[in-house]
């Protein structure tokens, strides 16, 4: 048998590799005698292992997920009424999948006679983004209310807020829940936090409304 030049030999191996590497992208490997042998394809396989961990990566963001683990156990049955005062959309989301998934939510208060904060049912609140598309909602004997993500999804920041006779001052950039700035009172936690307002170093304190504005909405939802 004539043996090849060092040179031929050489781009022989090279041109045997180059098939094989394309057969096995096609799903099958080039044996000797030039048989083919089949083989999963290098792209399936690369989906049967990476397409789940990207999945997993994709699905876990730390920022929301710190978020709703500090939001502590549920207290009860989740319903409309649950968890007043806290972030809404930390669970109401496309990333934790709560229904109803919202655009806007948060919770309302007032003061009974004693100083004290109570829930505020039955206050119009009035959002509208930059767009200059007004939506309004009530709040519930929870004091919360809330704008669903399928009644409204094309939301242009920022937002302007009425909540009863009382304007925010302050423009909403980007967070469509309110208890992401608007804060429950925490003593223990937070000793810089008024006990009663909750307003502090990290919080505006509660949404308060006055006490004429509740029942606009009815006697609350």
């Amino acid at each position: 048998m004539r043996r090849l030049s060092p040179e031929r030999e050489f781009e022989s191996r090279n041109d045997r590799r180059l098939a094989d590497t394309v057969n096995r992208v096609n799903g099958s490997s080039t044996l000797r005698g030039g048989a083919s042998a089949p083989r999963p394809a290098l792209a399936s396989v690369l989906a049967a292992v990476l397409f789940p961990l990207l999945g997993l990566s994709c699905r876990y963001d730390p920022v929301p997920q710190e978020i709703i683990d500090d939001l502590g156990p549920e207290q009860g049955t989740p319903s409309a009424l649950h968890r007043p005062g806290q972030p809404c959309l930390a669970c109401h989301s496309k990333y934790a999948g709560a229904a109803p998934q919202m655009t806007f939510g948060g919770t309302v208060y007032t003061k009974d006679a004693d100083g004290k904060i109570i829930p505020a049912a039955g206050v119009s609140v009035f959002v509208a983004d930059s767009a200059g598309d007004p939506r309004k909602a009530c709040s519930n004997q929870a004091g919360n209310f809330y704008l669903e993500q399928k009644d409204w999804k094309e939301v242009a920041f920022p937002l302007t807020v009425t909540a009863g006779s009382r304007n925010m001052r302050s423009l909403i950039g980007r967070d469509g829940s309110c208890g992401s700035c608007h804060k429950l009172p925490d003593p223990e936690g937070e000793p810089d936090r008024n006990p009663v307002t909750g307003e502090g170093r990290d919080s505006a304190g509660v949404v308060l409304v006055n006490l004429e504005d509740t029942g606009d909405c009815g006697a609350g939802q």
